[in-house]
């Protein structure tokens, strides 16, 4: 039985992937029937088995029951085409990220499905208004952006497109609820929400090692002691350099020189070291051990940072201000730009990427003149990375001590950061 209390009976996804059969695995556990398509039999059988091994995980665990597991198993039926979908309520796509693809099956389903139904993306960055404007339904696509592992994390980035009605909004927030999900509002822009403030992050994590005033270990137990569950490099590793660089590329064009991509990374997919899939990243990834038990440093890595290396360094002793205060100063950017509620911003990055502490925590602890002037700091010695967001700007002038006196989270429905403790 479900517990969605809108109009949300009958769900497909679109894309038997690790995201699609996550996703797929989420919805049957939460008592939905699934129709999960794909383009090829053995993909379909890989997502299945994929959902399968979820389901003998918390078997394992005693969760659930053996029995209980072959019911939800037997709630997802699998197919190659877009047959028997005239009484579905809501699909997800989850499809390759790519625009063309997208697209293609968007206006696909936009002539087979019912007037009323729903269709959302799982995109982490390509426009809704887009994938909207390829259909006769634009006030019923809205992105709905799980983050991977789909059936272990708790956001879901609900983003509206220009026509996405408000009706529309609330019927994908409650079904992100009824899967055990924490849905925040991200008005679209590129990069969403949670993307868009760690790849600044991360790009001056990389910068901090070309300019040689960190080593790698250095800047990912920096990390962990801000409060992030793994530092830059990990994370990247894990994600792939490949999948990062396209990310950051594509948010450079978009957003201009404060995501100027470092050369580092680039070299790094030049040379085949994409992390965890090549065995080879940052660290060396011994596919025979537990992934972080093996913290070997890649030399290869070395050998590429002495090459972009200036002989002369900034004499500077090292802060991890230098690396989190991007992410600070873009979730500014995204305040100023009404991208989303001041007090979601911290449920988000705590749900989205594991952050242990608030990044607006910054202002409570130094006060935003102390960040204005560190950001100001940087921003004298490196350029445009660090340009400050003139709403910062604005606030410090006017003597607002932490930012989040201009909210306030008692008042917050559900979703302050005062609620996760």
């Amino acid at each position: 039985m479900s517990y969605f209390e809108g109009d949300v009976k009958n769900v497909a996804v679109i894309g038997a992937g690790a995201m699609g059969s996550g996703i797929a695995a989420s919805l049957v556990l939460n008592g939905f029937k699934v129709i999960m398509i794909d383009i090829k039999p053995e993909f379909v059988d890989k997502g299945l088995s994929n959902i399968k091994r979820i389901l003998d995980s918390r078997v394992k665990k005693e969760v659930i029951t053996s029995d209980q597991a072959n019911e939800y198993l037997k709630s997802v039926k699998t197919q190659v085409d877009y047959d028997n979908l005239a009484e579905i309520d809501f699909v997800i796509e989850a499809a390759l990220e790519k625009i063309d693809v997208k697209t293609t099956i968007f206006c696909e389903l936009d002539k087979i499905l019912k007037k009323s139904a729903v269709i959302a993306s799982n995109t982490s960055a390509l426009s809704i208004s887009e994938l909207a404007s390829h259909t006769n339904r634009s006030d019923r696509v809205i992105g709905m952006h799980f983050f991977n592992p789909a059936h272990v994390m708790k956001l879901v980035e609900v983003i509206p497109g220009l026509k996405t009605s408000q009706k529309t909004i609330e019927t994908t927030q409650k079904l992100a609820k009824s899967l055990g999900k924490v849905g925040v509002v991200v008005n679209e822009c590129p990069g969403f929400l949670v993307n868009r403030l760690l790849f600044p992050y991360m790009n001056e994590a990389l910068y901090a090692l070309e300019l040689n005033l960190a080593s790698i270990v250095q800047i990912d137990e920096m990390a962990v002691q801000f409060g992030l569950p793994m530092g830059p490099f990990t994370l990247m590793d894990m994600t792939g350099l490949d999948v990062c660089l396209d990310v950051n590329d594509f948010l450079y064009n978009e957003y201009g020189e404060r995501f100027k991509t470092n050369k580092l990374l680039k070299l790094m997919v030049e040379n085949g070291l994409l992390g965890q899939k090549s065995k080879a990243g940052f660290f060396v990834h011994d596919p025979s051990l537990a992934y972080g038990a093996n913290k070997e440093i890649n030399p290869k890595v070395l050998e590429l940072l002495s090459g972009l290396r200036k002989t002369e360094q900034i004499k500077d002793e090292f802060s991890f201000n230098q690396v989190i205060l991007p992410m600070f100063n873009e979730a500014i950017y995204a305040y100023q730009e009404k991208v989303v509620e001041l007090a979601d911003i911290d449920v988000a990055m705590s749900y989205g990427c594991g952050l242990k502490r608030g990044i607006l925590s910054l202002s409570n602890e130094h006060g935003l003149k102390w960040c204005l002037a560190q950001i100001e700091k940087y921003h004298a010695l490196y350029g445009e990375r660090f340009r400050p967001s003139w709403f910062l700007k604005k606030i410090v002038r006017s003597g607002i001590y932490n930012i989040m006196e201009m909210t306030d989270n008692s008042q917050k429905d559900g979703l302050s950061l005062a609620k996760l403790t």
